[in-house]
This record gives C-alpha cells, structure tokens and sequence, in this order.
C-alpha cells in the first residue's frame, strides 16, 4: 500500500473532526474580533456600520437590525459546523 492511499484512507477520515471544529473555531473567533473592532473602532466592514449606526446616525433601530443578523449569522454558523461534525463523527 502506497503513502497515498494511506493517508487517504486512515489519516484523514481520522482528523476531519478535529479540523473541522477548529476551522469553525477560528472562523467564529475571527468573526467576533471584526465585529467587536468594528464597533469600537469603526474599523472593518460589519461594525463599521454599526458604529455609524450607533454613534453617528443615533438609528438604534438599525443598530438592532445589524445586532439580530448578527446574532442570525452566528447560529448559522454554529447549525452548520454541529451537522458537519455529526456528519463526519457518526460515519467514524
């Protein structure tokens, strides 16, 4: 048997988990730190709009929309990441 097929078969299978939940790990972590430098700084794309919101505009009906799709995006992520967990832990 080749390294090839070993790796395919035996080591990937094995850490598809790991990796996955790591992947979403950062990727909420990163997601949380643009919002978080947004909303202070008025830095990035996604709080820099509910710094304008916030502070500038004073529209806290829009600051409540962008903290709703948020906070809507956060479980999408989170739905998403439990299935392809439970996807790849239940085929193992």
């Amino acid at each position: 048997m080749g390294f090839w097929p070993i790796v395919f078969q035996a080591i990937l299978p094995s850490i598809i988990p790991a990796l996955l939940s790591w992947t979403f790990i950062r990727f909420e972590i990163n997601f949380a730190n643009a919002v978080a430098v947004g909303a202070a700084a008025g830095a990035d794309d996604i709080g820099y709009y509910l710094f304008m919101a916030g502070s500038f505009y004073f529209d806290f009906h829009e600051v409540g929309l962008i903290v709703y799709l948020l906070l809507g995006v956060a479980i999408v992520l989170e739905l998403v990441s439990m299935r392809l967990r439970g996807h790849y832990l239940k085929n193992n």
